[in-house]
């Protein structure tokens, strides 16, 4: 990701993913990561004691800068940002004449990036080999009907059927920008159709003719959701690698 970025235009209603893989990011390149951070990111980076959890974070901030470069010729090191009150992060400056908003995902092996003209957008990637004891944590972050799907699947589809859920709602509480004070049983997706689709119940109420959702396998242990405002057209995938070259995914 040392490279001069190439221009990319964002057109109406697409919402562009970009992924990465942090693994592969050299000393060196490492290296020119880290000059484009402020000091405050170069601080938080330097806190990190776990050296992949590090290197994770490093990635994710150097490609939004870098990716949000790519849209407007902005200094990838010019960029500020702020949070809300709950925490979600957002473009403070420098003024931009188009609206343009993001959010970043990132697990072992893998960084996300979603940018779209809509702030309402979220992503998240989560890699499904992890050690996580699903059958305890499902019926804590589940609602019924998705406890009832998960009871029912064949021991060898549960895992899987756990990360498509989790990532969607995952990537529906960070659209909302509202954190976890959302409640994760408030609200189902239904996997039957050719798109997953949002129920809401008592405690979270919303619409559901608002969103529109997507759930892939973008790497072979890697599950990702995306939720974006009803009106999106479409989603482009481009996968950065550490020496800067970008294809389509």
């Amino acid at each position: 990701m040392s490279l001069p970025p190439p221009a990319t235009t964002l057109p109406p209603g697409v919402v562009d993913v970009w992924l990465t893989d942090p693994d592969r990011v050299t000393a060196d390149a490492a290296l020119d990561l880290l000059a484009v951070l402020d000091p405050e990111e170069r601080a938080r980076n330097d806190r990190f004691r776990v050296e992949p959890a590090r290197r994770q974070h490093l990635v994710a901030h150097a490609l939004l800068r870098r990716t949000l470069t790519r849209y407007t010729g902005v200094d990838p090191a010019e960029w500020r940002f702020g949070a809300n009150s709950y925490g979600r992060p957002h473009i403070e400056g420098p003024a931009l004449e188009a609206p343009l908003h993001f959010n970043l995902s990132h697990t072992d092996g893998l960084v996300a990036l979603a940018v779209a003209a809509s702030p309402d957008v979220g992503v998240d990637v989560e890699r499904e080999s992890r050690q996580t004891d699903i059958d305890r944590l499902a019926p804590a972050v589940f609602s019924k009907t998705e406890r009832e799907a998960f009871g029912r699947c064949p021991g060898q589809d549960r895992r899987a059927l756990f990360f498509t859920f989790w990532t969607l709602k995952e990537a529906y509480i960070k659209a909302r920008g509202m954190g976890l004070s959302l409640p994760l049983a408030g609200f189902s997706f239904d996997l039957g159709g050719p798109e997953p689709r949002i129920a809401f119940h008592a405690g979270c109420p919303d619409d559901p003719g608002r969103w529109r959702f997507w759930s892939d396998r973008v790497t072979p242990d890697h599950r990702l959701g995306l939720a974006a405002p009803s009106g999106t057209l479409a989603t482009r995938r481009f996968r950065v690698d550490p020496d800067g070259g970008t294809t389509g995914a």
